[in-house]
């Protein structure tokens, strides 16, 4: 990342009590979302992935679980 943007990243998270990690991890959190409801290779890669029990990305699995009815 360039280094005026890494610099406006660190701002923009300091002004919302975030940490850099984060606010990435939202941002990707919710695009890897709308990509799993848009791609069914993706939702299957997700789904049938094998994820220690209380990470994000068995949270995640659960989530879309839950709200696709899987």
């Amino acid at each position: 990342m360039a280094p005026e943007c890494h610099a406006l990243l660190k701002g923009v998270c300091a002004l919302k009590g975030v940490t850099v990690s984060e606010y990435v991890y939202k941002v990707l959190e919710e695009d890897f979302y709308k990509l799993v409801i848009a791609d069914n290779q993706v939702q299957q890669i997700l789904i049938n992935g094998d994820y220690p029990k209380g990470s994000k990305a068995y949270n995640l699995k659960e989530q879309i679980k839950k709200d696709f009815h899987l």
